[in-house]
């Protein structure tokens, strides 16, 4: 007979929690508050049509090995829609393309595109391909060594330009960390280069949910799933979690999984009980850090290519939206700290204009209607030395006993990304069941000759 196990939060990483101790026979309950899974990479109804809108465009690489064992788990794989090619546009509006040669291994796959790579001029690309191979010879030991320096500092030690970090180092970072590129933590930096480029020829390709994100998890395979339900507290039996309490009523288990952001935990917790489990003792340093999402309609299709990667911003990537014929699109900003307070309408104006000098088929376009989408609380800054304060998913000796946590925030050893929440959520089942190693999947193996400074 399995535990009785329940999960609050119907994110990515409680949904992975649950799937996974379901499939190994446990009885789990999954409640959420929300009336709809996803949670940050879920989507919602728009007021004004009652169209469902993804919270923000989320995407995948192909180095997200546990993101995709997850779609596999639930059934929804082949909804993906997979890129070979990164397009990038300037403000000028010209187009450069990024590619990956699949018969070359990592990382010789993506020599040739970066040799004609027409956004960077030529300096920009030797420079580029300095810093990719000092990035390669570090390996992953290297990199480690590096948590507590700010990137940043390693980009001024290697000679990278500022052209280049404004064009290329930004673009990238910043979509994948949240976080401006000088003040991430170089190792987090560096990692998604080296997972997502440099060790894996399949690594880079770029994923996208061929429908709204809230649509992938309508057939969870999860028996007990309560949506709308908010959990009130958790109870315990001296320092061990033996239920929730929502509402009036109780929901006993024999572990409790709390896949909730980080900032949620404290109203659940007594100030004895945190201050005896380590896990909560740097939750503090942790610095949240918004995206936002604009969503725009126009008059007549201003796209073609399923997304724009836009170097000089303000908006950093543009995306079609599935199944559309490019009139309607989404827009995305990460680190967005400079926009929460800003006027939706100065934004769409702002945006507007972007698109149309980015874009000559949508110069005489017209703006039907648009939506603006913050995440105040999106994920956490990967600064130099967060990692110390990440805590780890399975109860210390003398912490609240069978209580659990989940989440991207966790020491999953990925950044707060959709891949990193879902290994938060594998680990935490595997922490309930005492079975390490029984979910988690290992990262993409390097290739040769990437292989040889990967250590």
């Amino acid at each position: 007979m399995g535990k009785r196990v329940v999960v609050v939060g119907g994110g990515l990483a409680g949904m992975a929690a649950a799937v996974t101790l379901e499939s190994q026979g446990q009885n789990v309950t999954l409640i959420e508050a929300r009336k709809t899974l996803g949670g940050r990479a879920g989507s919602y109804e728009d007021p004004q049509t009652g169209e469902i809108l993804d919270n923000c465009q989320h995407v995948l690489l192909g180095c997200c090995v546990n993101l995709i064992d997850f779609y596999r788990r639930i059934g929804v794989l082949d909804r993906i829609h997979w890129e070979n090619t990164i397009h990038f546009f300037d403000p000028q509006g010209g187009h450069h393309r990024l590619w990956g040669l699949r018969s070359l291994p990592a990382p010789l796959h993506l020599a040739v595109a970066g040799i004609f790579f027409g956004a960077l001029s030529l300096g920009e690309r030797i420079a580029l391909s300095r810093a990719m191979l000092a990035m390669l010879r570090l390996g992953i030991a290297g990199r480690a060594k590096l948590a507590d320096i700010s990137f940043g500092r390693w980009l001024a030690n290697h000679r990278q330009p500022k052209s280049l970090i404004d064009k290329f180092y930004d673009l990238v970072l910043i979509s994948a960390l949240n976080e401006r590129c000088r003040d991430a933590s170089a190792a987090s930096a560096i990692q998604v280069f080296q997972e997502g480029m440099l060790f894996h020829e399949s690594a880079y390709r770029m994923g996208t949910p061929a429908c709204p994100l809230g649509e992938l998890y309508e057939t969870l395979p999860c028996r007990d799933v309560r949506l709308g339900r908010r959990v009130t507290a958790i109870r315990f039996d001296g320092s061990r979690a033996v239920g929730i309490e929502v509402g009036a009523d109780f929901v006993p288990a024999d572990a409790v999984v709390l896949a909730v952001n980080y900032p949620v935990l404290e109203k659940w917790l007594s100030e004895e009980l945190a201050r005896n489990d380590e896990r909560f003792a740097g939750l503090g340093q942790l610095q949240s850090v918004p995206i936002l999402g604009a969503h725009l309609w126009f008059d007549r299709p201003i796209i073609s290519t399923p997304h724009a990667a836009l170097i000089g911003g303000p908006l950093q990537w543009l995306f079609r939206k599935p199944g559309g014929d490019g009139s309607a699109v989404h827009g995305v900003i990460s680190a967005a700290r400079d926009w929460v307070q800003r006027d939706k309408d100065q934004c769409l104006d702002l945006f507007t204009r972007q698109i149309r000098e980015v874009f000559p088929a949508a110069r005489d376009a017209s703006l039907l209607r648009g939506a603006i989408v913050v995440e105040k609380r999106a994920t956490f800054s990967p600064m130099p030395g967060v990692d110390r304060f990440r805590p780890a998913q399975s109860p210390p000796f003398n912490g609240i006993e069978a209580l659990f946590l989940a989440g991207d925030y966790t020491a999953t050893g990925w950044p707060a990304t959709m891949e990193g929440a879902v290994r938060g959520g594998y680990l935490a089942a595997e922490g309930v069941l005492g079975q390490p190693g029984k979910f988690l999947r290992p990262n993409l193996t390097p290739q040769w000759p990437a292989r040889l400074f990967a250590v």
